[in-house]
Order: C-alpha cells, then structure tokens, then sequence
C-alpha cells in the first residue's frame, strides 16, 4: 500500500521532503514515499496499481491499471502509469495524470502556465494543468471545490471520497 485516506487524521498538506520519505502510520493514514516507492517500482520488477475509493454515500469502486512506476528525485519522481483496465468499476480518471511530475508548493513541475496547482489546491501532486484526480486533497465531505479527495469518474467535480487507497503489486 503506498496511500490510505480514511478519517481525516493526518495532514496532507506537506513539503517535499515529506512525500520523499512518507508520513503517517501504517495503522492509520499514510504516504509510502516517494523515494521508496520509485526504487521499488524500478527494481527491476514490473507492477501494477490499483486504487479503490469509497464515496460518502458507500459506493465502493476501484480502478486498475498494468503499469505503474515512478521516476527518479532527479525526474521529479515523474508518475508513469499505463494500461487502465476496462473491467474496474472506477473511471479512468489518473491516466489524465501520466508522465507529470510531483508538485508541491516550493516545487512547482505542473504544466499551468499561471499558477502552481499544489498552492491552488493546497495538496502535493502528479498535476497536469489541473486534474482529474487527487489522493492527496483535504479530508472532508464539504470541502471548497476541487480541493478534496477527487476521482472525477464517476463522482463528478463537487463529490469527494471519504476513503482512499492506492496500492500496487508486483507482476513479475
């Protein structure tokens, strides 16, 4: 498991550093690393992700997808993520996000051209030039728009996820 969002108990709001080495508790919320997951993911295995969401009104959907690494500190830890399979019950919505770079608020790695998206959005991630989904957004069913935990397919831009998880597998 390399992110679980489930009650709100841990800020996600972090620098750089943070989403290197990981925060949280395996027991509760948590990001994996940065640093951990792409050397685990370049070790010479292949894996695949898998991230499952629940929305507040108990629907339970997930999204798999057959290839899934992350690039080096130097490639901004560059999301790599491919093969969305057709048969989860969850849209598409990361593959929106393939070959970004990790953004936060002192590293700005988006593509828009005005703003840096982690200060907009107040959470760190894989941003294009805004998105389609955010793992990472604060906790909460009322939160201001697009700042919460987003999958816009199928939930739509105004509906946030009450629990998240990102979890990969190795396929070799």
């Amino acid at each position: 498991m390399i992110l679980r969002r489930q009650d709100g108990s841990v800020d996600f709001t972090k620098k750089w550093e943070d989403y290197k080495v990981g925060f949280g508790s395996l027991t509760g919320e948590f990001w994996a690393g940065n640093e951990f997951v792409h050397q685990l993911t370049t070790s010479g295995r292949r894996f695949a992700l898998r991230v499952e969401l629940e929305s507040y009104t108990k629907l339970h959907i997930y999204a798999e997808y057959k290839s899934f690494l992350l690039g080096s500190e130097s490639d901004n830890y560059r999301l790599h993520v491919k093969d969305y399979c057709t048969t989860s019950t969850a849209g598409d919505s990361l593959s929106y996000h393939d070959e970004m770079m990790f953004t936060t608020e002192t590293r700005d790695n988006d593509l828009h051209q005005t703003l840096n998206c982690a200060v907009a959005f107040e959470a760190p991630w894989w941003y294009k030039s805004c998105h389609q989904a955010l793992l990472t957004g604060h906790y909460g069913e009322n939160v201001a728009p697009n700042k919460g935990i987003k999958w816009v397919q199928p939930f739509g831009n105004g509906i946030f996820a009450k629990k998240a998880i990102m979890m990969i597998r190795p396929l070799n």
